[in-house]
């Protein structure tokens, strides 16, 4: 994909997917945030497949993605959460209570100003500030919860680029929101 002033952010509105509890499959330790962090991501998608709503695998690649806003709250509904059943999500565990939703909205707003600054770069006619303000229109950073583990990879790329680079397509769809 050639760098362009619209941009594309994938929205997660929760698991979804077959249920397969196997946690093997998934690198707990790859994910944002600290080790608390990785032990809620860890619970979140056992929980999930416990109860049906998605595979392990499936649910980790998308919680992986956020970052905890606190290692207390972390650690706390990750044991909550081991002892829960499916009737209800225990209080405050859910991915919008445990996320840095400042850190995502932030990494959020840096990568339109990276591809606003390409394009201004390579001709656009459009200012950045200007560029980024009609990117936020449509790309809800408002609503960002996580960031894709390429994120920094991509933004080196964005960075990089000449005004005729073709980017990895994964490099498109780069932040978490919710619905």
């Amino acid at each position: 994909m050639k760098l362009v002033a619209g941009c594309t952010i994938l929205l997660i509105c929760g698991c979804s997917g077959s249920n397969d509890n196997k946690s093997a499959a998934v690198d707990w330790t790859a994910g944002r945030g600290t080790e608390a962090c990785h032990e809620w991501q860890q619970a979140f998608c056992e929980l999930e497949a416990k109860c049906g709503s998605a595979s392990v695998a499936t649910c980790g690649s998308q919680v992986q993605t956020i970052q905890c806003a606190s290692d207390t709250t972390a650690a706390d509904c990750a044991t909550s959460m081991a002892a829960a059943t499916c009737s209800t999500m225990p209080a405050g565990c859910n991915s919008t209570d445990v996320a840095d939703t400042a850190w995502a909205k932030q990494a959020c707003i840096d990568y339109l100003t990276a591809m606003c600054t390409h394009n201004a770069n390579c001709g656009s006619s459009t200012s950045v500030d200007t560029c980024v303000a009609n990117q936020q229109t449509t790309s809800s950073c408002s609503k960002a919860i996580g960031v894709k583990l390429n994120y920094e990879s991509c933004m080196s790329q964005i960075n990089a680029a000449s005004c005729t680079t073709q980017l990895a397509t994964e490099c498109a769809s780069l932040i978490y929101v919710t619905p």
